[in-house]
């Protein structure tokens, strides 16, 4: 299918609220009660009760050394990974990419690296049209998928400083040494050198002589 075939069928659908985002839902759950954080099995949030609002934590809280977040309980909590069943650290995502997985082609999704735009998934994997809010309303409700004026409303869960790693023996690029790369084994990762002084190559997930060097953290050094 064809990007305009894709923007054509978006038009017939029309826009619809996405229903999931990367990041904590605490929507139909009592305050005082824990939810996974999607991105880290071993970390979770607590949701609060602000301005009758259920809304989670500002920040995630870690679980302790070898153990993991369990939400199959009555009342969540962190276990031992030892103990753990071989699937307990799936069903992660990548916080700084657009859930656009070709199964929710017309949802929005906020744009990871700016509250003043969101994108609408198309019907291919992995793409989306950006759109942009209006200058009176310049800031995107993640939640409501709207755009409004309130700034403590943006999405806020991408930071290009950490390597997101979503499933197992996945390579994820290093985001302050281009020569560098993980290899994911949630919750863990194991970091490698690129050989010759190769470069890795986040699109392909390989390591290549002519690739452009990518530096997707330029705040921290390595």
């Amino acid at each position: 299918i064809t990007s305009t075939q894709s923007l054509l069928l978006i038009l017939s659908l029309g826009v619809r609220l996405s229903v999931e985002v990367c990041a904590p839902d605490c929507s139909g759950v009592d305050p005082g009660i824990s939810v996974r954080d999607p991105t880290d099995c071993t970390r979770y949030y607590v949701c609060l009760s602000i301005n009758g609002v259920n809304t989670p934590s500002e920040f995630p809280v870690e679980c302790p050394d070898s153990q993991y977040f369990n939400d199959g309980h009555t009342v969540p909590r962190c276990d031992p990974i030892a103990d753990a069943p071989s699937d307990f650290c799936s069903d992660l995502c990548d916080p700084c990419i657009p859930d656009c997985n070709g199964n929710n082609a017309g949802t929005e999704q906020p744009d990871p690296l700016s509250c003043s735009q969101f994108d609408v998934c198309l019907v291919d994997p992995g793409h989306y049209l950006e759109n942009f809010c209006p200058s009176d309303a310049p800031y995107f409700d993640f939640r409501h998928s709207v755009c409004q004026s309130d700034p403590t409303l943006c999405y806020g869960y991408c930071d290009l400083c950490l390597p997101h790693c979503t499933y197992n023996g996945q390579l994820v690029i290093d985001p302050v040494n281009c020569h560098e790369f993980y290899l994911c084994s949630p919750p863990t990762m194991a970091h490698f050198l690129c050989p010759s002084n190769q470069v890795f190559n986040r699109l392909t997930g390989e390591c290549e002589a002519d690739a452009d060097c990518e530096i997707l953290c330029v705040t921290k050094k390595h």
